[in-house]
């Protein structure tokens, strides 16, 4: 009789344990994916901010804003994966900072 009631014992706290278990697996997978849309948030701030960097320097040194982003790619080192992001640069005038947008190619929208 007292092994029928270790087995009848083992078996909710079996349960109480794959539980248990289901719920941090299912929190550590949340986490990730919070932790990989931030990766993602971080990585378009920073091309933004390289961007915006090439404009300054460019406006500082010739006293105008380019036409594109070719110009600073080619005159001020400007470097970004063009597989992984596309820049809208849309220029106003030659001493009004640009409009830029980064957009992560392939992302999926919300």
């Amino acid at each position: 009789m007292i092994t029928s009631r270790k087995k009848q014992s083992s078996v909710p706290a079996l349960i109480i344990t794959l539980a248990v278990f289901a719920l941090v697996a299912v929190f550590a997978f949340a986490m990730l994916g919070g932790a990989r849309q931030t990766s993602t948030e971080e990585a378009l701030r920073a091309v933004r901010e390289n961007v915006s960097r090439a404009l300054l320097s460019c406006y500082a040194y010739e006293g105008f804003y380019p036409d594109g982003i070719d110009y600073l790619e080619e005159h001020y080192s400007l470097v970004f994966n063009k597989d992984k992001y596309f820049i809208h640069y849309r220029k106003f005038a030659d001493n009004l900072f640009p409009e830029i947008v980064v957009i992560e190619l392939g992302a999926q929208t919300e």
